[in-house]
């Protein structure tokens, strides 16, 4: 098996960067399309279930999942007897949950006043087994640096997935293709994924090599469960004190943002791990690298959410017809957060890599704290508070990613603002011209809008990187690939 942190080629990082955003696009344009179509068959309430559902089955995943990813990627030497143990471990878990999951779904299903969450909750619960099996498989692609594959199981995974789904939805089957839609993408990702690897991981049970994967496996695990509570969480209250309706308008603003935050997420901690393992224990390697990787990416990231919320009360209304003040609304909240904490979250993926993951969990567990509290306080706000929750959450994550004490890493609190606070200006910049630009042309068609408004977008951002960041400009810009990405299988 190949040791982390071997050096990538520049042809192999643009090949990765090419995958990545094609996956990413094609995420986004399949989840548009499908919520246009299941928007117009379904109400609030049909999202407001689904969410409920969905939720439940996000947290039990991580449960098969999340212990075994990182701790597989991370270790220094693994065999194939470590990626058998991990299988066998997540199968173990999954089919005691998803007995579980029968009981649950009879009891949520009285305790929401949904009947169909008895029924949809099991079905939707069996997917874990392939996303456990998914998850160990991503860990031997990211050893391998086969991130292309990655891209290419999960792009191919939405278009199976979405497609099915909306065949049952034109048959009829409305809320039921809706649950089904995650559910056929996650197993048609981890066929596809384990067809590319080539590698054949059959589950076995080993005491041993699950306990090798040690401190680093725990520690993960809590990070993604406590990151995955806070959508159930928020879920959750969000129901009870608004209703199920409100949480369908949630969910709809979730269906405009997540995709994209999802796979720059995934892509942006994929890709900067393979620079920051690299350093291996050299902390001022780390830190040169992280103030490069970070500032970069922030460049690229940060606008694209700033521009989701200058166009998303355009977007939104085009995508999901009328009907959806308050999701719009909430959209604008989402986006503001994203645009907070996804470029600060690579931080996060350096202290990972340097065997701290503990850090990214601190940060959770107290972001989790302030959605709550913004949440319960601040239900007299109305709709704007579920928003302003995300936002604080989200805001804390990068507050602790800027402000933690890091004396064994040896990298200044102003080292790490100054890797963002140049993106988050600039692109905070553009987004009030967007919006100042959108208020101007609000007598056109909302069509007419968006093709005005994303290309001044775009021609702002440039135009303010040229002016205060012309060097980050040009790295950005030199980086870019002067070829076609090839169509085929992609080299791994």
């Amino acid at each position: 098996m190949t040791r982390p942190g071997r050096r990538a080629p520049k042809s192999r990082i643009v090949s990765w960067l090419g995958w990545a955003g094609l996956d990413a696009v094609s995420r986004l344009a399949l989840m548009t399309g499908s919520t246009i179509v299941f928007s117009r068959l379904l109400d609030p309430r049909d999202f407001g279930v689904t969410a409920l559902v969905l939720t439940i089955v996000t947290v039990a995943a991580i449960f098969v999942g999340a212990p075994f990813e990182e701790a597989l990627t991370q270790r220094r030497h693994l065999r194939i007897a470590h990626l058998r143990a991990a299988l066998g471990a997540s199968w173990l878990i999954g089919f005691v949950i998803l007995g579980l999951s029968v009981v649950a779904g009879r009891y949520l299903a009285r305790f929401y006043g949904e009947p169909e969450i008895a029924g949809l909750l099991p079905v939707a619960m069996s997917s874990i087994f392939f996303s456990g099996h998914s998850d160990i498989l991503t860990a031997l692609a990211r050893r391998l640096r086969r991130f292309n594959e990655v891209a290419y199981a999960t792009m191919m995974g939405h278009v199976i997935g979405v497609g099915l789904a909306l065949c049952l939805a034109f048959m009829g089957y409305g809320l039921w293709a809706l649950v089904a839609q995650r559910l056929l993408v996650v197993v048609a990702r981890a066929l596809i994924l384990q067809g590319r690897i080539g590698y054949i991981i059959t589950p076995s049970w080993s005491t041993a090599h699950v306990g090798e994967l040690g401190r680093f496996a725990g520690v993960s695990f809590l990070s993604r469960l406590t990151d995955t509570l806070t959508y159930l969480a928020f879920n959750n209250i969000v129901q009870i004190f608004y209703g199920t309706a409100m949480l369908g308008q949630v969910n709809m603003a979730m269906r405009l943002i997540e995709p994209v935050r999802g796979a720059i997420i995934a892509t942006g901690h994929n890709l900067a791990f393979t620079f920051f393992a690299r350093a291996g224990r050299d902390v001022a390697q780390v830190r040169k690298l992280g103030d490069d990787v970070v500032s970069q990416s922030a460049y690229l990231t940060t606008p694209v959410f700033a521009g989701i919320a200058a166009v998303a009360p355009v977007l939104l209304p085009i995508v999901a017809g009328p009907g959806w003040n308050d999701a719009v609304l909430i959209a604008v909240c989402l986006s503001i957060a994203s645009a907070i904490a996804v470029p600060a979250g690579l931080f996060f993926t350096a202290f990972s890599a340097q065997a701290r993951p503990e850090y990214s969990l601190y940060s959770l567990v107290v972001g989790l704290a302030a959605i709550v509290l913004v949440l319960v306080g601040f239900t007299w706000l109305g709709p704007i508070s579920v928003g302003l929750s995300r936002i604080a959450g989200d805001s804390i994550r990068a507050l602790f990613a800027i402000g933690l004490p890091l004396k064994s890493f040896d990298w200044p609190r102003r080292d790490r603002l100054r890797a963002l606070a140049p993106a988050w200006g600039l692109s905070a910049t553009m987004a009030v011209a967007v919006a100042i630009l959108h208020q101007a042309i609000a007598t056109q068609s909302l069509a007419v809008q968006l093709l005005i408004l994303i290309p001044a977008g775009v021609l702002i951002y440039f135009t303010l990187l040229a002016l205060f960041a012309r060097r980050q400009a040009a790295y950005l810009l030199s980086h870019l690939p002067v070829a076609r990405i090839p169509t085929g299988r992609p080299a791994a």
